[in-house]
């Protein structure tokens, strides 16, 4: 009995590496969330950021967003190829149970904290919103109770319908079949955003730009239709070397970076950004998707440090938004350094506190239910922030 609870209770506070897991994935999720953070904690004052390159690299980590996307592309496409081959139809039993397991149980406790005013500086919360929220609508009604909701709204939309597209694009035998519907489904984001920009004019803010040509699940799938073409070439046999995909994640790294810091994308809006940039980035993130997933074997420096991050991913990108009131305060007048050691302490003492207290115990939950009948063996785990 003690034996048993002892295992309990290291499987619910662990990080403990999983097999069959590709490290390489961690990695990006971690680049992912980092960026976010990045980009949330820029935008307020006292942050030591001024112009320059380090500014733009910051301001501009709203693009981890993105990566998230076709992360979650990727993993929801692969796991629901696996399925199918088992025969379970275009909706396999599970799935729509794994999901919510997944991103409900957090993301309501978090949204509850939200709501009650657990966090100092909120914004006045309506009973329209909540239920916008609850439902998850606010990537068309206005993320303004956590404004990082709006991807969960994105998200969710994505997984009702991610088997209908699996489907229509693993059933293409043909590569030159297979890539015109897929660009047929990846051009839907940004011809609505070029047209709504055009039929806006110049001029659009920033504000009003998200609220229009960012948020809405329709104006933001690119990201997903890339991932699953990712997990379909994949799947079909596609692979680079181990030298190769590591030279291709590098180069793209690198580029990323200096693009990054090269200007503030959404400093003015313009045609390029509306048009192009969201799908651009799609493009890219898909290569280093494509390249780490040929590296599952291949041994990661530091594998440990992503890998935490990575299971925390989730939690911080819920919590960290609302806690930066606190931060401000707590750093009134001090050097900037305070700020961002204040702010990054308390998002990952609050992401804990979620993923140990809520997270952890239905992920356990989702493992189990998804495991076969009498087998002793895990799920296999996922590996984007939402997956």
């Amino acid at each position: 009995m003690r034996t048993h609870m002892q295992t309990a209770r290291n499987r619910l506070f662990s990080f403990a590496q999983q097999s069959r897991h590709n490290p390489w994935l961690d990695l990006l999720r971690t680049a992912a969330i980092g960026l976010v953070l990045l980009r949330h904690g820029s935008r307020y004052e006292g942050n030591g950021l001024s112009d320059g390159f380090l500014a733009n690299f910051f301001r501009n980590g709203w693009v981890g967003v993105d990566l998230f996307f076709v992360l979650s592309g990727y993993l929801i496409a692969g796991g629901l190829i696996r399925r199918s081959g088992g025969n379970q139809g275009m909706f396999p039993a599970g799935y729509f149970q794994s999901r919510i397991l997944r991103i409900v149980p957090a993301y309501y406790a978090v949204l509850l904290l939200c709501v009650i005013g657990f966090f100092p500086g909120g914004p006045e919360v309506s009973a329209q919103s909540v239920a916008a929220h609850l439902l998850f609508l606010q990537d068309y009604t206005g993320s303004n109770i956590n404004v990082a909701f709006w991807s969960l709204g994105v998200e969710e939309k994505f997984y009702l319908i991610a088997p209908v597209i699996v489907i229509l694009l693993s059933r293409q035998t043909r590569m030159a079949n297979l890539l015109a519907l897929a660009a047929m489904l990846l051009l839907i984001s940004p011809l609505s955003r070029g047209i709504t920009f055009e039929a806006i004019g110049d001029g659009i803010g920033y504000n009003a730009f998200f609220a229009s040509m960012r948020s809405p699940f329709h104006m933001s799938i690119e990201g997903f239709v890339v991932g699953i073409v990712v997990a379909i070439l994949r799947n079909r046999g596609f692979a680079v070397s181990p030298s190769v995909a590591l030279a291709g994640l590098s180069v793209c790294a690198i580029g990323l970076a200096l693009w990054l810091g090269s200007h503030e994308f959404l400093g003015q809006i313009t045609r390029v950004d509306a048009w192009l940039v969201p799908t651009v980035l799609a493009l890219l993130f898909g290569v280093m998707v494509f390249c780490a997933a040929c590296l599952p074997d291949r041994a990661l420096r530091f594998e440990p440090f992503f890998r935490v991050n990575a299971r925390l991913s989730y939690a911080l990108y819920l919590v960290h938004l609302p806690l930066l009131p606190l931060a401000m305060a707590l750093s009134a007048d001090q050097h900037f350094l305070v700020f961002w050691g204040s702010y990054l302490i308390l998002s990952y003492a609050l992401a804990l506190a979620i993923h140990f207290s809520v997270e952890r115990p239905f992920l356990i939950l989702k493992d189990s239910l998804g495991r076969p009948r009498g087998s002793l063996l895990p799920a296999k785990p996922s590996g984007a922030l939402l997956s």
